[in-house]
């Protein structure tokens, strides 16, 4: 421990003396929120890298000393250099990622700032004062992200530090990865030195960053496009025209095969997490949110005083056991509407049962047999065997059949709660516009839920009873909508939800602040029907390259590989065929069969990926491309 202190502190006053070099990166730690300085930071970095270094140097010392036997002492001059390349890569990747992390960051600021600005704007409409407005979007970190981070700090300044308010717009603005939310504090602090219209301002803004964020979609979708486009030349057809070439090479070196392997097994899955995790890069954050605002843990002043247990300690301890029973007597009452809400659940039943499915079907064809060992354990030597374990071939169909067992429901479910989301999020803007004509009438909010249950809207119409029902039951209207918020668990129902949540508790006129919300719900609903009819003909070009590529293969597997002489068949040829007796055609018909159903998979998941923005909506694209590869190869006596 000392040695490790005392060599960061060396390390550290050696990069401070030189610290002026490194103001880019002193300005990338500040704007990633990382507490450190520069110094420090450099060297730990440098310490961790000649550790990784040293650590290398030690591992390939360890694997040259069997391979010299094979080539000799030259295999020693490698250890080294791999050592210093791997040393010098961990220390760029120490320096970049205070970088990558401010990026990141700032684009998560950019996707929640203009629905952050249209909150501000609602609330100064309704007529809150700019620090009340501040301190309110500070405390909507689950909904606002790095935005609402952001404002926090100006907040802390001004309470805690006791900074005015301008010189702490200016402290966040040095420290804001985000260009356009340093642009908006510019504006800001603009407006307030100038004694400007501050509502007007934020309007205006708020058009402006909406107007923003459709130009960078259409940026971010004609890089969509070019992913896709990628995907198909490099991991669909590169693959195919490999496996081609390999299968072809199969006849003159039995080796291949191993090649062949690698890229059906290892190659095609690799390429597709790659590429799913470059989209989920390119896509940022997933639209859903947990539904459950952040809380701040407060500290314990009082941890470690013993506490007399009052009489009623212990009905609380039975209310919080009735509770929790209750809770697991409403799923049991009705499990598929938990499942309709969280299909996540659905899977505590489905992995059991396909695994139980698995077992058994292994065990109904002959293999699994506990009899080897029970003559075993009897001692019956004679009969005493090992256990049989079926090839993998035998295993095609019980794990293709166990895979639909597990995925069909969680699919199922999954593709029924999204399509009510989409309802309720097409639905939500109309619903908004007639609160606010009702408001605009003389109504209160929670008068205006209650003459919305004779409207029909569609699939909101039960979630607008449901808020009626809480009401009734004693619920205040906010935390009808919160309870509304958490069964949706979307971004764009949590934004506006706790627009009128918050404005409903701060000011009188909420009608203008439900048209805000109106015309909020309307643009996010716009932008993702945008991307969604943009991206469905890539989607469309993915079935077809799978189609291809399954065409393809299938010719290769029936017209070419059963035509290849083998065994005593290519021997008879001529002496130097030979090679094709060792030429086992069903081991590549098996690749080849593998090769589809992987394709299948894996093009599914990057299907929805790119169409809806999350690999689970691919899953029903890849459960129907892995039946029509099995139904191909099984139904035409390939498999």
């Amino acid at each position: 421990m000392y040695t490790y202190t005392s060599t960061i502190r060396k390390l550290g006053m050696y990069f401070a003396e030189r610290r002026s070099s490194y103001t880019d990166l002193t300005t990338a730690l500040r704007k990633a929120q990382i507490p450190l300085p520069v110094d420090k930071y450099l060297a730990r970095s440098t310490l961790l890298s000649a550790l990784v270094a040293v650590a290398v140097l030690l591992s390939s010392c360890l694997i040259a000393i069997p391979l010299s036997t094979m080539f000799g002492w030259m295999v020693f001059l490698f250890p080294l250099p791999v050592s210093l390349v791997f040393g010098g890569i961990t220390y760029s990747l120490f320096k970049y990622y205070p970088t990558f992390r401010s990026d990141d960051t700032a684009a998560r600021i950019d996707r929640s700032l203009p629905s952050a600005i249209t909150y501000m704007y609602a609330l100064s409409r309704g007529g809150m004062e700019l620090i009340e407005i501040l301190e309110s979007l500070a405390k909507q970190r689950h909904v606002y992200g790095g935005v609402a981070d952001h404002i926090g700090y100006i907040v802390r300044d001004i309470r805690y530090f006791n900074v005015d308010i301008i010189q702490a717009m200016h402290d966040a603005n040095d420290r804001c990865p985000s260009r356009h939310m340093r642009d908006f504090l510019d504006g800001l602090i603009m407006v307030l030195d100038s004694g400007g219209n501050l509502t007007e301002y934020f309007r205006a803004k708020a058009a402006y960053y909406y107007e923003r964020a459709e130009a960078d979609q259409e940026e971010y979708l004609n890089s969509l496009g070019m992913v896709a486009e990628g995907y198909i030349t490099v991991f669909v057809a590169g693959p195919l025209f490999l496996m081609t070439v390999l299968v072809v090479v199969g006849m003159i070196d039995s080796t291949s095969i191993v090649l062949l392997q690698a890229l059906i097994y290892g190659l095609i899955p690799g390429a597709t997490a790659i590429c799913i995790i470059l989209l989920n890069i390119m896509a940022g954050s997933q639209e859903e949110t947990s539904g459950v605002p952040s809380t701040v843990k407060q500290p314990d002043i009082f941890a470690g005083i013993k506490v007399v247990p009052s009489e009623e300690a212990e009905l609380f301890a039975q209310l919080e056991r009735a509770e929790a029973i209750g809770k697991y007597k409403k799923f049991f009452r009705n499990p598929l509407k938990a499942f309709f809400e969280n299909p996540g659940y659905v899977l505590f039943l489905t992995i059991p049962v396909a695994l139980i499915y698995v077992l058994i079907d292994v065990y109904m064809k002959g293999y699994l047999s506990l009899q080897p060992v029970i003559d075993t354990v009897t001692g019956i030597a004679d009969n005493a065997s090992t256990m049989a374990f079926p090839a993998l071939y035998i295993l095609d169909d019980v794990i293709i059949f166990g895979m639909f067992v597990l995925l069909v429901p969680f699919t199922y479910f999954y593709e029924k709660r999204t399509r009510r989301i989409k309802n309720i999020e097409r639905e939500m803007p109309e619903f908004l516009r007639r609160l606010a004509s009702m408001n605009e009438a003389g109504l209160t909010l929670t008068s205006s839920i209650r003459a919305s249950l004779k409207s029909r809207l569609g699939v909101l119409d039960r979630e607008i009873r449901r808020m009626w029902k809480d009401i009734e039951w004693g619920a205040t209207t906010s935390e009808a909508m919160a309870r509304f918020e958490e069964r949706a668990r979307t971004a764009m129902i949590t934004r506006t939800t706790t627009l009128i949540i918050k404005a409903n508790e701060a000011v009188s006129d909420i009608r203008k602040v439900l048209q805000i919300a109106a015309a909020d719900a309307e643009a996010s609903h716009r932008l993702k029907q945008n991307r969604f009819s943009n991206m469905a003909e890539y989607v469309m070009i993915i079935y077809l390259s799978f189609f291809v590529f399954l065409f393809i293969v299938y010719v290769l597997a029936a017209h070419f590989i059963t035509m290849v002489p083998v065994g005593d068949a290519a021997e008879n040829l001529s002496e130097g065929m030979t090679m094709l007796a060792q030429y086992d055609a069903n081991r590549y018909i098996l690749l080849m069969f593998h090769a589809t159903l992987i394709q299948g998979f894996c093009s599914g998941l990057v299907a929805g990926a790119m169409g809806s923005g999350s690999a689970y909506s691919g899953l029903k694209h890849s459960l129907i491309m892995v039946a029509i590869a099995y139904l191909t190869f099984t139904q035409l006596g390939l498999a």
